[in-house]
């Protein structure tokens, strides 16, 4: 485990006045919520508005990352979620090198394309590239058009403008133009800068950002203060991810990122609960929560804690954040942050 010393903790213990009165102005944020509805499957969850895209995502969505670890248990995730209600599917080309769209072409497309809302995303540096990733999205899910469509984990303004220069987003531009793609977005885990950065260009054409929000966050290099009031006031929609920090609630040994190889302590169950952290997240300018499950149970768990949602208030979520500081001060929570 890396422990910081006493002198870094007694640092992030003061920067925690300044966290939760940042928390309080965002919190006077709205972050309206549509009651269910029904399709032709069943009851739909509550759902929010995703932005300048006018897009109505159900708050819970099912994210593939760990699809190629357990893809017998694909399709029985796949059924509980729109037997649950959600109608919100993301992956991404990267996610087992194909496998998650695989999944998906299998198990989702074929019979429930009509009624969900299908993402995808691209680590493409140049617009070839992003011509090679859509046409293989396209054909493994077995669909014509993706409804979103990302550049994949955006880190830094310069990783941006690498990609800026090699006509990534003028190819995303077109793809759209062409009926390919629905919207355009970024996805960005690393820097809050980075994300602002790209936000700031205004581009008309971005709509979309895909981000993690968890009650860690806020305590140091956090996209919640940081990032979320920006894309409010730009209009972008926001997509959660990283709700239990990318297994760092859970305890989760790093494999990748900042401390990897390193154990850490658990929050879950003792120091915040899943239903917690998910509320968490809801509670925040954002119009659903993207969470990989690697079996049925934990889709039917998180749907469960998600049906009856009703916003935190500031109170609460300062609470929450400031719960968890004592064991995010000993521990890294969120290994996919630069400079953490």
């Amino acid at each position: 485990m890396i422990r910081k010393n006493h002198k870094e903790q007694h640092m992030d213990r003061r920067h925690f006045l300044k966290v939760t009165a940042s928390l309080t102005a965002l919190m006077s944020i709205p972050a309206c919520m549509h009651g269910s509805v029904s399709d032709r499957w069943g009851k739909v969850l509550p759902h929010r508005t995703l932005g300048k895209t006018g897009l109505k995502p159900t708050i819970f969505t099912i994210g593939s990352g760990a699809f190629d670890r357990n893809p017998e248990e694909t399709e029985a995730i796949v059924e509980a979620a729109i037997e649950g209600g959600c109608r919100f599917f993301e992956t991404a080309r990267a996610y087992g090198r194909g496998e998650a769209e695989r999944q998906y072409g299998m198990h989702l497309t074929p019979t429930y394309r009509n009624e969900i809302i299908l993402m995808s995303k691209t680590y493409a540096r140049n617009a070839e590239t992003v011509k090679t990733d859509l046409d293989a999205s396209l054909e493994l899910m077995k669909t014509d058009h993706v409804d979103i469509y990302l550049m994949h984990a955006i880190t830094s303004p310069e990783d941006l403008e690498e990609r800026l220069t090699g006509g990534v987003f003028d190819a995303l531009v077109k793809a759209r133009e062409e009926g390919i793609i629905g919207h355009i977005g970024f996805s960005g885990h690393s820097d809050p800068e980075a994300n602002n950065y790209f936000i700031n260009k205004d581009f008309p054409d971005l709509e979309v950002m895909l981000v993690p929000v968890n009650a860690v966050d806020p305590l140091k290099n956090s996209f919640v203060l940081n990032t979320l009031p920006l894309a409010q006031e730009k209009n972008i929609g926001v997509i959660a991810m990283k709700v239990f920090a990318g297994g760092g609630f859970h305890g989760k040994r790093i494999t990748w990122g900042t401390g990897r190889g390193s154990e850490r302590e658990s929050l879950i169950p003792d120091v915040i609960s899943n239903q917690e952290a998910l509320q968490y997240a809801l509670s925040m300018p954002v119009a659903t929560a993207s969470v990989g499950c690697t079996e049925a149970a934990h889709v039917r768990e998180n749907i469960a804690h998600v049906s009856n949602f009703t916003r935190y208030s500031d109170a609460q979520c300062r609470e929450l954040v400031e719960r968890v500081t004592e064991v995010a001060m000993r521990n890294i929570v969120e290994h996919y942050k630069s400079g953490v």
